[in-house]
């Protein structure tokens, strides 16, 4: 597994930060699919990639973002013969690839059975050890935010910081 270092902890909770804090992030997402968000999620991320490589000095942020940045589906993307686990592959829904290698997952629900679903599938993005880290936001669609009050109680707060201290996955609840 990936030491975390200062550096990669503050990428992914910055990119976190921008997701949760554009005005382009859906907030009622009850009527669209997951796909359909995922569509709406690309230009936030690029946005960040691009931003970043800005920071950092780098010539042509929007070149590097294009070309460290893949979303699942993209044409003459990630065509890297990708390791077999229980006879499937691991395809997260984006990739970045620098800085750090992170796979991240988007899935939403007024189930909590979807955020053990999403649990496991982070869990073998960094057991697999094609990414060194996982980031997944979760959104959660419960007219109560159960999902996402639940994350307040000891036993939920433990196993989200045993998924970072132990597997590198980052999850984010909305």
């Amino acid at each position: 597994m990936r030491r975390k270092s200062k550096k990669a902890t503050e990428f992914i909770q910055s990119l976190h930060l921008h997701l949760v804090k554009s005005p382009l992030l859906r907030k009622n997402v009850q009527n669209k699919t997951e796909r359909d968000i995922q569509t709406e999620l690309r230009p936030i991320i690029f946005d960040y990639m691009k931003k970043y490589f800005e920071k950092e000095n780098r010539n042509n942020p929007e070149i590097l973002a294009k070309k460290y940045f893949y979303w699942e589906g993209q044409e003459g993307g990630f065509d890297k013969i990708k390791k077999k686990t229980f006879a499937s592959r691991n395809y997260p829904d984006f990739i970045i690839f620098k800085p750090h290698k992170i796979a991240i997952e988007y899935k939403k629900s007024s189930n909590g059975s979807v955020v053990k679903q999403a649990i496991g599938q982070c869990i073998m993005h960094t057991l697999c050890d094609e990414f060194e880290f996982v980031y997944c936001l979760f959104q959660d669609e419960n007219k109560k935010k159960k999902i996402l009050e639940s994350t307040n109680n000891e036993n939920e707060g433990m196993i989200l910081e045993k998924l970072w201290d132990d597997y590198n996955v980052c999850m984010k609840f909305i």
